[in-house]
């Protein structure tokens, strides 16, 4: 898989992207709260990366995190 299709979680503006794609505020709040739910989906799947589509539906599923 392409390096574009993952998420690196210690790149600001990839969390920026992620949140901005959600439709959500680009706040240090935010993207702590989207590196905590990283690890927790991480841990979910079984996976050492996720994808941004892995991303984009852990954000959907966990809405009230995020303002």
């Amino acid at each position: 898989m392409a390096d574009k299709h993952l998420v690196n979680f210690s790149e600001t503006h990839e969390l920026n992207y992620c949140l901005r794609s959600a439709g959500k505020r680009q706040t240090q709040a935010n993207r702590d709260a989207l590196i905590d739910l990283g690890k927790q989906v991480k841990g979910e799947l079984g996976k050492r990366v996720l994808t941004q589509n892995d991303v984009r539906g852990a954000i959907a599923e966990h809405n009230n995190l995020f303002d």
